[in-house]
């Protein structure tokens, strides 16, 4: 071999290494360069081998969400997104204890509660006493979904021989001044161009007008199941009307505090999307889901499923809609805080349009 020969492989060998070296170190400024932007701790050894791999992320742990319920079939979805671990998915630990002797209202303004569900009466005349005693409309607990209405949980049973509800003319019935059987009450008659005026309100709480209704005390009642059913067996009575009938008059909430709505934290959008699972759920494979909640709502699953058309779980498809700009909430908030103003526990109307928010549907 001659000597520029020789000099010319030699030359090819080290343009060859050359190249060698270059590819390695621009693999080595990549991965630098990719590890800088992404924060992950890769390292490449010198001769390109495996890297490192990097730390898993931070899971977050649960929020612990505090909330009361009372066992009944308007809240079915709410123990079957515990049944079925919805919350925790969700980014949240719903803690549900059992209600106490506290409004909902009140337990979500002494902070023992962070959520809470309740009927759009009670809600609205709570926060209408609060501003009559002064308290800033826009410090009060704000509405942030609807949750559940009654679709026949609810009605009037009465003698049989009443075939309308203009037949209750003069009737004694008995229905609790104030709540939600007395505006149901209100509507009912309204069906008529009735009033209040034209019947004998007996005072007293749904179970208490059943059973009275049952013992032939009052000529109908304002009551919910199983009291009507058990009426119309026990009297030969009928259910002249129901919620079947009154849509959207008797329906629970979920209220926030006003800071809570202010500050817009994730859990509540996460509380939100759990109950929209729960709902999902049951409405899919409803037989699983009441097997879950029977021993929640303390009956049997056959129960369960025969109380389930009674009440109607809303969705958030429902929500948007009737919570949205002109949503039907709306209406229906101007014609409670009329029937409290008309009755007299109110004395002062107020802009209910401040105790909705939208801004948790997603």
């Amino acid at each position: 071999m001659d000597m520029s020969t020789k000099w010319m492989k030699l030359g090819t060998q080290f343009l060859a290494v050359v190249m060698m070296c270059s590819v390695i170190v621009a693999c080595g400024e990549g991965t630098k360069s990719s590890n800088s932007s992404t924060n992950a701790s890769v390292e490449v050894t010198a001769s390109g081998g495996n890297a490192t791999p990097a730390p898993a992320p931070e899971v977050k742990e649960p929020v612990s969400v505090k909330t009361t319920y009372y066992p009944f079939i308007g809240g079915f979805n709410i123990y079957a997104l515990k049944d079925k671990e919805y919350d925790l998915a969700n980014g949240v630990n719903l803690q549900i204890d059992a209600m106490g002797a506290a409004s909902p209202l009140m337990g979500l303004m002494t902070r023992d509660t962070d959520v809470a569900f309740m009927t759009l009466q009670s809600y609205m005349v709570s926060i209408g006493t609060l501003i009559e005693e002064g308290t800033d409309i826009n410090s009060l607990p704000k509405i942030v979904y609807l949750h559940n209405g009654s679709t026949g949980g609810d009605g009037i049973v009465t003698d049989s021989e009443n075939e309308t509800v203009a037949d209750l003319k003069g009737k004694t019935i008995g229905a609790s001044f104030g709540e939600v059987t007395h505006y149901m009450l209100a509507k009912a008659l309204e069906t008529e161009g009735m009033t209040i005026d034209d019947i004998k309100m007996v005072d007293m709480g749904p179970s208490k007008a059943g059973s009275a209704f049952v013992a032939g005390s009052i000529d109908a009642a304002v009551t919910f199941e199983p009291y009507l059913s058990e009426g119309v067996k026990s009297r030969n009575g009928k259910i002249i009307i129901d919620t079947t009938t009154l849509t959207n008059t008797i329906l629970d909430v979920v209220v926030v505090r006003a800071d809570t709505a202010a500050e817009k934290p994730e859990w509540v959008t996460g509380v939100l999307k759990s109950i929209e699972d729960a709902t999902q759920f049951i409405s899919t494979d409803l037989e699983s889901a009441a097997e879950l909640a029977a021993d929640d709502l303390q009956v049997s699953k056959e129960e369960v499923i025969e109380m389930y058309p009674t009440f109607y779980l809303y969705t958030h498809e429902d929500n948007k809609v009737g919570m949205g700009e002109n949503g039907w909430i709306f209406e229906t908030m101007k014609d409670v805080l009329d029937f409290y103003l008309e009755i007299g526990t109110l004395s002062t109307t107020y802009d209910y349009s401040l105790l909705i928010t939208d801004e948790f549907l997603w």
